[in-house]
């Protein structure tokens, strides 16, 4: 399977990288594991604690966000960035609800690193999927998580989806670069193979997503059962891996 960024895109945003974790043979339990619980609830907490996080909007990682938004024509203050969006949910008081260990593992490397980081389940693709990150031409479908209407993407927006030859039209995963995840590829108990996306925009390096990469690859083997774990990178002078 293929997994492509669009060109143009490194074009618009200079040092731009995109880890990547892959996992086959994933068990993905919904009963808290206890480490890792502790390890979402540390997060949480050392967020709260923060004295560069006042305002989050402010922080260099989430100001980067903030204005990648605005140059593809997404209003941030409407359409905030996934870290953006879990950073000021916990510093308000909320708890990040443990939903399976992929997605426990996921928010709490998010939160101590302060990048999105989002995972799709992949068993769940047809076999000529293409994965690309990209601009929609808006004609795509997105479903949106846990049900509704059928959304187009605005021309012009930034998208993380499949296309393949047997799809009458790509498929959305996620809206707006990191903003939200759509319904086909959430993670669930069910998920046996998952592509985890780990953002890095600058002031974020390549080392650091590098660094990233690896520990949430770690952990991933660690607490899903042994799964089989390989990391890859995108970036402008490699914008196409096979997974």
């Amino acid at each position: 399977m293929i997994y492509r960024i669009e060109p143009q895109l490194f074009q618009h945003y200079p040092g731009y990288v995109r880890g990547l974790v892959i996992a086959r043979r994933v068990i993905n339990i919904e009963p808290p594991i206890d480490e890792v619980a502790r390890m979402l609830t540390g997060a949480q907490k050392a967020v709260r604690e923060r004295a560069d996080l006042d305002p989050v909007s402010a922080h260099p990682n989430v100001a980067a966000w903030r204005e990648a938004y605005r140059a593809f024509g997404a209003k941030p203050t409407d359409f905030p960035s996934a870290i953006e969006s879990l950073v000021k949910r916990v510093r308000r008081g909320d708890d990040i609800p443990y939903i399976n260990t992929l997605a426990a593992l996921g928010n709490s490397a998010s939160l101590r690193y302060l990048v999105p980081i989002g995972g799709h389940a992949i068993d769940l693709l047809q076999s000529d999927d293409e994965i690309v990150l990209g601009y929609a031409t808006g004609q795509e479908e997105f479903p949106p998580l846990n049900g509704g209407p059928i959304e187009h993407p605005v021309p012009g927006e930034i998208i993380f989806y499949v296309t393949s030859p047997s799809r009458a039209v790509p498929h959305v995963m996620t809206r707006r670069w990191t903003w939200r995840q759509g319904d086909f590829t959430k993670l669930q108990r069910t998920t046996t193979a998952v592509i985890i996306n780990i953002d890095g925009l600058p002031p974020v390096t390549r080392a650091d997503v590098d660094t990233i990469n690896a520990d949430v690859a770690t952990l991933v083997g660690l607490y899903c059962g042994g799964a089989n774990v390989e990391v890859k990178v995108l970036s402008e002078d490699q914008p196409m891996v096979e997974i």
